[in-house]
């Protein structure tokens, strides 16, 4: 089983992460392991980045910020990659984290209940397998 240290000594799990475009173009990404977020969440620059506009997206999610009730756009990613791992055809939603956000975005449970995942905050491994 993959092992991966956590280096975080808040408990916050950082993961690099890579949007690809149909076209191989890469937008790397330090989002955070989140088991709290239902749907992946990137922010909007990135998804027009590789082509997914979410101005022309016909699906929103509602969700609830700290400001309040917002509607984000939801597209779909080609591939998202981490740890080594490759996921097609991702469906994330399009919203910025606040300026004060030491990362990107949040690997939501959409992605994370493809793997079983352990996690071992005393001996600060996580463990992955799909």
């Amino acid at each position: 089983m993959p092992k991966y240290p956590i280096t975080s000594e808040s408990g916050i799990i950082f993961i690099e992460v890579s949007l690809i475009s149909k076209s191989r173009k890469i937008i790397p990404l330090k989002m955070v392991l989140d088991t709290g977020a239902t749907i992946t969440t990137v922010p909007i620059e990135a998804a027009i980045a590789i082509g997914c506009d979410p101005a022309k997206s016909k699906k929103r999610i509602e969700m609830i910020t700290a400001s309040g009730t917002e509607y984000a756009p939801v597209v779909t990613i080609p591939e998202v990659r981490f740890l080594g791992f490759k996921l097609k055809d991702v469906a994330v939603i399009c919203h910025n984290l606040p300026p004060q956000a030491t990362v990107s975005g949040l690997l939501g449970l959409n992605v994370l209940k493809r793997f079983d995942i352990f996690l071992k905050f005393r001996s600060k491994i996580l463990e992955i397998i799909k």
